[in-house]
């Protein structure tokens, strides 16, 4: 049966190369690739090296030694080192970026000043025969805890995020933010509790609180000094509690018989560098950070003797970037007018209770489509960058795989053939799909759930699974450019026969398969499942030139 698979893709491959381009050629690709999942010696067998998690398995070329050897004897054929992390910050010396070993985040200071361990890698895979594709993280570029990284140097490459939050509002129109309803109250945080869930407030004395009866202060209590027990939550009302800060509000703002309300909703825009998330976005339609991040793909592509190049991250940060000045300017020529009621006309955000909701805008689609079409528009000129330089090289991406909510991210990552059906995308929103830009795309099919049927037992759409996802990503990238299927090893921590059965699961339903990541590997001690799972002797597509060809003849 194999050897009929294999000649029968050989046939159809030498039929579709003399097609000439059009229907013709795309219904040959589609066969063959089709054909390619069936084919297990026609299988790409990947492994993710992160760069910041990996800083003491990698920092010394005696331990890359050691971890390249252990890649190579569980069969796999492609390394992706992660070189240029979220934060910005760069494992090879770069003329542009800055060096892991400068940054204050944990552990970083581990890293070897002056280390290039882009170089350490290369030399040391290619001697083993492995390839290396090289990921770069794009457009997150700082750690906002630390605030360091490129978009703390250049604060106006912060992407500006439309936020709202529930606010106190007192009578003379001075508000506070509540930060949580009916949660832990933490540092300096003002918390609502109400009746529905509490009768008295369950906070500790560390803090002030304000009871509230129809809309009135009817005490407040300074437990911080008084020691008093928490206040009863009135049926017809709350209780504020607050701490540092918010605290030091109530005392200064807040009198028993004024009226104040807990019920309002306070939206702006804020920078990157203020919003709640670890990494730091930077805004994909501004010039100067789309060329700084392509000067960065060509400082490594020219100086170091790379496979491949893969980008990570090359997206907005969420549905709620990017709303600045530019991007209103940049969105108004897009759909050749002006936009009145900003960023209302987009979308609203309204909070109720601990709940928050996007009240969709006349032009919440064209918004959708206009992201992923920035998305796109990089993509383009990024692969352009690195198959001029060298048609050689393999240019990728790593998405997340579940395609029904990856429109958040500003991301079409299917092929341009391919329709969507769902509420959020335009009638024109297939034309932003970048995958005929790629050689390969790398899905994360990040789900415990193996199989379709483990989904729906769960009570979850069959694309909550690893074989679901698999075949959701094939559908959606129809035939364009191949497809290897992603894994979360550290989804299946004190599992090892669910991740047997996730690695065969991808196996029999995509082009191949990458693991994310060394770490756990190492950690988990699982480099004996890897071998046995990936013991027979494959190729990689992405290595078979024919196939290649038919790849990139609709780029």
């Amino acid at each position: 049966m194999k050897k009929w698979i294999s000649f029968l893709l050989i046939t159809v491959l030498f039929m579709s190369l003399a097609m000439p381009v059009g229907a013709a050629s795309d219904k040959g690709r589609q066969q063959v690739l089709s054909n390619l999942i069936e084919n297990e010696d026609k299988k790409a067998r990947v492994l993710w090296y992160d760069l910041s998690a990996n800083i003491e398995n990698l920092d010394t070329p005696e331990k890359v030694e050691d971890i390249v050897s252990k890649t190579a004897n569980a069969n796999i054929d492609t390394i992706i080192l992660d070189i240029k992390n979220y934060t910005g910050f760069v494992g090879y010396n770069s003329d542009i970026a800055p060096h892991m070993s400068q940054s204050t985040i944990k552990n970083y200071s581990d890293f070897p000043e002056g280390y290039d361990l882009l170089a350490t890698v290369l030399d040391e895979a290619h001697e083993q025969g492995l390839e290396v594709h090289v990921n770069v993280n794009v457009f997150s570029e700082g750690n906002t805890d630390y605030r360091e990284g490129p978009a703390f140097e250049n604060p106006e490459w912060q992407s500006q995020f439309y936020t709202a939050t529930r606010v106190a509002e007192t009578e003379n129109g001075d508000t506070h933010e509540i930060t949580g309803v009916n949660q832990e109250r933490r540092t300096n945080d003002l918390v609502l509790f109400t009746p529905s869930e509490y009768d008295v407030s369950p906070s500790n004395r560390w803090g002030a609180e304000v009871q509230i009866e129809d809309g009135v202060i009817t005490a407040i209590e300074d437990r911080a000094i008084s020691g008093a027990d928490g206040l009863e939550v009135p049926k017809n009302g709350a209780v504020l509690s607050a701490h540092g800060e918010s605290r030091q509000w109530v005392l200064d703002n807040l009198n028993v018989g004024e009226a104040i309300d807990y019920d309002q909703t306070k939206s702006e825009i804020i920078p990157a560098s203020e919003y709640p998330s670890f990494s730091t976005f930077t805004n994909p339609v501004r010039e100067d950070v789309k060329n700084y991040e392509l000067s960065i793909i060509e400082e490594i592509i020219t100086n170091y003797a790379v496979d491949g190049m893969v980008l990570d991250r090359a997206r907005y940060s969420n549905q709620y970037a990017d709303f600045s000045d530019l991007s209103r300017e940049k969105f108004e020529e897009y759909i050749g007018k002006s936009v009145t009621n900003w960023p209302e006309d987009i979308f609203e955000i309204e909070i109720e209770g601990t709940n928050e909701n996007i009240v969709k805008g006349p032009l919440y689609k064209k918004w959708i489509e206009f992201r992923a079409n920035n998305i796109q528009s990089f993509f383009q000129t990024a692969e352009n960058v690195v198959h001029e330089y060298d048609e050689d090289l393999f240019f990728s991406t790593y998405v997340g795989s579940w395609y029904p909510l990856y429109y958040n991210e500003g991301v079409n990552w299917a092929s341009k053939t391919y329709q969507p059906e769902f509420d959020w995308a335009s009638e024109d929103y297939h034309k932003t799909g970048y995958a005929e830009t790629l050689d390969y795309l790398m899905t994360g099919n990040y789900f415990y759930d193996v199989t379709v049927e483990e989904a729906e037992e769960s009570g979850n759409p069959y694309w909550y699974s690893v074989e679901g996802a698999a075949n959701l990503a094939m559908e959606a990238v129809n035939s364009s450019t191949l497809v290897y299927g992603s894994l979360y090893l550290n989804q299946y921590s004190g599992d090892p026969e669910q991740f047997r059965k996730a690695i065969r699961a991808v196996d029999d339903n995509s082009h191949g398969t990458m693991l994310f990541d060394l770490v756990y590997l190492e950690m988990f001690d699982w480099w004996n499942i890897v071998e046995e799972e990936f013991s027979n002797d494959t190729k990689p597509p992405h290595q078979n030139p024919a196939i290649m060809k038919m790849i990139r003849e609709d780029k």
